[in-house]
């Protein structure tokens, strides 16, 4: 597992309304500014609903009242001065479906640079070619930087999804369920890569699948029914967990 390093990301009561229902109860949380931690639990727990909060996704949505300190390096998310175009560039996302733009390869990737305003091509070449290297994909569409990348793969697409999120340097990757769409080698594929970069970035996953999350995560929260129910090292909450309800969503009793 990578070494943990300091903090970069602090929750502290966070509490998440839709309309008059509290769909989060006060959750705490930090994240290192290097590893994978994985958000688990049974559907409908909080997990997704959490994660989009991070990078104010829910400002999209009506109705949605959020509360609670959101803290990165030392700057409130939800302050009225933060620039939201701004914050998602520092927490990137990347979603269930592989969702890239109806443009090229190189286009989708340079998208995010292109929209803070680079244009010296040296320079978008050379950003375009570190995140697909870093996305883990150069290799398969190198020669091909000029087609759709809709006509790639849904693996493939998810990588170009991921290099494009890198490609504007985010303090933190978000990552929505980024297997659940995809078979199992393509999965295998995207878990690869996020391996290779654990050391370089902080990254937070929410996943169906505990094997997944046993295997590629330095730390687990576990999530029920809105609640923040037990978060650690991920093999201390898989083989030792203090909590009689991660012990048994773990072992399958109920989720």
């Amino acid at each position: 597992m990578t070494k943990q390093s300091e903090t970069i990301l602090e929750t502290r009561n966070v509490k998440l309304w839709y309309g008059d229902k509290e769909a989060l109860h006060g959750i705490d949380l930090d994240f290192a500014n290097k590893g994978i931690t994985a958000l688990i639990g049974p559907s409908g727990s909080g997990k997704t609903t959490y994660l989009r909060a991070l990078n104010r996704m829910h400002d999209l949505e009506e109705n949605v009242t959020v509360t609670g300190s959101f803290n990165l390096l030392g700057k409130d998310i939800y302050a009225p001065t933060t620039d939201t175009v701004d914050l998602r560039k520092r927490v990137g996302m990347v979603f269930q479906q592989p969702n890239p733009f109806p443009f090229s390869i190189y286009d989708n990737v340079a998208f995010g640079l292109r929209l803070a305003g680079v244009k010296d091509k040296k320079t978008l070449d050379q950003a375009v070619e570190e995140s697909l290297k870093a996305a883990s994909i150069w290799d398969e569409v190198k020669d091909e930087l000029n087609k759709s990348a809709l006509g790639l793969s849904g693996g493939q697409q998810q990588r170009v999804s991921i290099a494009r999120v890198l490609a504007t340097k985010p303090d933190v990757l978000l990552l929505d369920e980024p297997t659940s769409a995809l078979d199992p080698v393509s999965s295998h594929n995207i878990e690869e890569t996020l391996l290779s970069l654990r050391d370089q970035y902080a990254m937070i996953i929410v996943t169906h699948s505990l094997s997944q999350a046993s295997r590629i995560s330095d730390k687990t929260a576990f999530f029920l029914s809105g609640n923040l129910v037990e978060f650690g090292d991920t093999r201390k909450i898989f083989l030792e967990p203090e909590k009689k309800e991660t012990a048994d969503y773990i072992s399958g009793r109920f989720g």
